[in-house]
């Protein structure tokens, strides 16, 4: 599990060393950021596996990679 590392997660999905993806999204707007699926990453084909919603807004979204 990695929090807040954009740099460390690309760096592991360039090596293909990632067996699941859980994004949390939060239902704000904060403006820029850092982008997750950025240029330079190979494009990955991702399969939603399961989605959890919070009383809070916040959804978890887990995703499978396809290989």
């Amino acid at each position: 599990m990695v929090f807040g590392s954009c740099t460390l997660v690309q760096t592991l999905m360039q090596l293909d060393l990632i067996d699941e993806y859980r994004l949390m999204v939060f239902p704000v707007v904060l403006g820029n950021g850092k982008r997750l699926f950025g240029e330079g990453i190979d494009k990955i084909v991702l399969k939603l596996t399961e989605t959890k919603t919070f009383d809070s807004g916040v959804v978890v979204l887990t995703y499978l990679p396809e290989r």
